[in-house]
């Protein structure tokens, strides 16, 4: 048994947690119309993409440390997250514009650009834009994490580095001082010291925000960095092996299922992103070598990325040919917008993949 080349597992899992965001978005309490309890409960089940985007993408960027750190490393990093996020975050003020000048509710126009700082530095363009920026907070663990990996710490001061990380992270949440995603802020309690007409507020809105986004990064980095020093070890290849492929899809359900209710919030999203991280590296093996999942995980951030604009288009065609659907949220309606937003987002980021140009940024 080998370790495979490409981890397929890993772009399946990438599909699934973009299929994830997408149904998470179909349907909420927000879209002010009558939501199902069932549907609820239902959502529950997909809140994992986010918390595996993270995982996945630290469990990568810890693979080979450590990394030179330079001018160059972060001119790199500019293109490839700062550039594209700038860009996509004038798309959406754009066309958001555009739709509510075209349905006569100019007041959300003003409402949308109230906020330039959200827009700029906090992904205030669309709801899922907060993501990027939430990674590039997270890549200044890197200077961290660089320092660890000279030092070669044993796994025990890994592990013991990764349970405090947990900790900080979860009193964040207890105190409510992570990021609120509706007001695109963090610790209120020292934001609301700063008067909100002062020039500081927006430096420290923005500091604040990005503490809170480092610190939820910090233990998906210490955890990445103990996952790649096992696996690195002669011994890994149990990884690969069935049983334990059916061991973690298991845990990765179990603890989505009822890890909310049982766990603290902070090791529950851990334990979910990792779960699923270790079964796609584990599925990998049985799955190595596969075209289309291999074009899914090239595909899936372009397709987190566009979806809120596809979900709208689809959303008109259903008013029209099923309106009985955009009565009321239920499981059914979750999953028409969901499947049909997605397939054509996988569609259409296949599309513009085509161009070098444009493949940079989707």
């Amino acid at each position: 048994m080998h370790k495979p080349n490409r981890l397929t597992g890993i772009d399946l899992c990438r599909g699934l947690a973009a299929f994830a965001v997408i149904l998470v978005h179909s349907g909420d309490e927000t879209w002010g119309i009558p939501i199902s309890e069932s549907a609820i409960q239902f959502r529950y089940l997909f809140y994992f993409s986010v918390p595996f985007f993270l995982a996945v993408s630290f469990y990568f960027a810890t693979k080979k440390l450590p990394v030179k750190i330079s001018l160059n490393f972060w001119h790199k990093k500019f293109k490839r997250i700062v550039i594209p996020y700038l860009l996509w975050s004038f798309f959406y003020v754009i066309s958001k514009s555009i739709l509510f000048l075209v349905s006569n509710n100019s007041e959300k126009v003003f409402q949308l650009l109230a906020d330039p700082i959200a827009i700029i530095f906090l992904g205030g363009a669309s709801y899922h834009l907060y993501f990027i920026p939430l990674l590039v907070s997270g890549t200044v663990c890197l200077c961290f994490a660089n320092y660890l990996s000279r030092q070669r710490f044993s796994i025990l001061f890994l592990s013991l580095l990764s349970v405090f990380s947990i900790i900080i992270y979860q009193l964040s949440l207890i105190y409510k001082n992570d990021f609120n995603l509706a007001e695109y802020t963090a610790f209120p309690s020292l934001l609301q010291l700063i008067p909100v007409n002062s020039f500081l507020y927006s430096i420290w809105r923005i500091f604040l925000v990005n503490i809170a986004w480092f610190l939820r990064c910090l233990p998906y980095f210490m955890i990445a960095m103990l996952v790649n020093q096992l696996l690195q070890k002669k011994n890994s290849q149990w990884i690969y092996r069935k049983p334990t492929t059916t061991l973690l899809f298991f845990i990765f359900l179990l603890v989505n299922i009822l890890g909310n209710n049982l766990l603290p919030r902070a090791v529950s999203e851990i334990a979910i992103a990792y779960s699923l991280l270790l079964f796609g590296i584990s599925v990998s093996q049985q799955i190595k070598d596969n075209t289309l999942i291999t074009n899914l995980g090239l595909c899936s951030f372009g397709i987190y990325l566009i979806h809120p604009l596809i979900k709208s288009v689809i959303e008109i065609f259903l008013i029209k040919i099923l309106p009985q659907l955009t009565q009321n949220v239920s499981i059914i309606s979750m999953l028409t917008y969901s499947i049909s937003s997605f397939l054509v987002s996988w569609l259409f980021i296949y599309l513009l993949r085509k161009n070098n140009k444009l493949s940079q940024y989707v």
